[in-house]
């Protein structure tokens, strides 16, 4: 097991072996920044859009993973498990790969995604915001790119199997 986060949750674990939850479950506006430049200034942010279960598994992603919603307890709008991702964007499901060079972000998982026309980076805070037997929740930001549009959306990140 490598990793930041898996460093934390292993520690997390060790140091209190009780279910923890924090009271920081308020909803927290998605925070999106738009770096275009030249013909792509115009543009609109990259969104993602929320996903379902029936959407996972048709994509294969049952299992030890990581989940990302905007916010603690919302929808989920990116999955990854193992060597597969998953996102929905203009109405149509977007299956992603590792990027070359991505490293580890939890167990069985990575930290940067590509399709043919988009890039996913998760960069963890490693905050554990609440904690449960098989699962721990984080603050995450997601960099999304598409088509010369970044957008860095604000939210939870959560792992476990």
């Amino acid at each position: 097991m490598s990793g930041r986060l898996a460093r934390r949750v292993i520690a997390a674990c060790l140091a209190v072996p009780a279910v923890v939850a924090t009271a920081d479950a308020a909803r927290r506006p998605v925070a999106e920044r738009i770096t275009s430049t030249g013909a792509n200034a115009a543009r609109r942010p990259v969104a993602l859009q929320a996903t379902t279960m029936t959407d996972w598994r048709a994509a294969g992603l049952d299992g030890t993973g990581c989940y990302w919603s905007p916010s603690q307890g919302g929808p989920i709008h990116f999955v990854a498990a193992g060597a597969k991702a998953m996102t929905r964007i203009d109405g149509r499901v977007v299956i992603l790969k590792p990027r070359r060079g991505a490293r580890d972000l939890f167990p069985f998982t990575y930290d940067a995604w590509q399709s043919a026309d988009l890039t996913i980076r998760v960069v963890d805070s490693a905050r554990i915001k609440a904690m449960g037997y098989e699962t721990v929740t984080t603050d995450a930001l997601l960099i999304v790119s598409r088509a010369g549009t970044t957008s860095r959306l604000h939210g939870s990140l959560i792992c476990g199997s």
